[in-house]
């Protein structure tokens, strides 16, 4: 067996060289933490920025297809407004993708109740 040789690393001392630091704008390391109001913008808007139009008996315009592979697609229809949002938002909520076609939006899955709780809970909030 051969033995393996250690390379002195000398001391562990906190790195305090910031190779940032001549750029300005007083940007640091240490703080990497998004701004509170970006967080706050982004739980309001989602909730208000889009529309989904109802179908004629008052229900989400929800449906279940199946794709030629035995996909199973949830497609949601009818939406208006920040579309590219709600699909970043729905994707998120389903933990699936999901692709936008003009007005409906795909995501990849069997979620027509988690959405429909969803959409449900949007409404309420208006």
């Amino acid at each position: 067996m051969k033995s393996r040789k250690r390379v002195p690393l000398g001391e562990s001392a906190p790195l305090s060289d910031n190779p940032f630091a001549a750029l300005g704008g007083g940007v640091s390391g240490a703080d990497t933490s998004p701004p509170a109001t970006a967080a706050a913008s982004d739980s309001t808007n989602s909730a208000t920025a889009y529309t989904v139009e109802k179908t004629r008996k008052g229900g989400w315009p929800l449906s279940l297809e199946k794709r030629r592979s035995g996909k199973t697609v949830t497609v949601l229809d009818r939406v208006s407004g920040d579309t590219k949002g709600l699909l970043k938002r729905l994707r998120r909520e389903c933990g699936a993708g999901g692709s936008l076609k003009d007005e409906r939006i795909e995501i990849q899955g069997d979620h027509v109740n988690l959405i429909h709780a969803l959409l449900d809970a949007d409404s309420n909030k208006k």
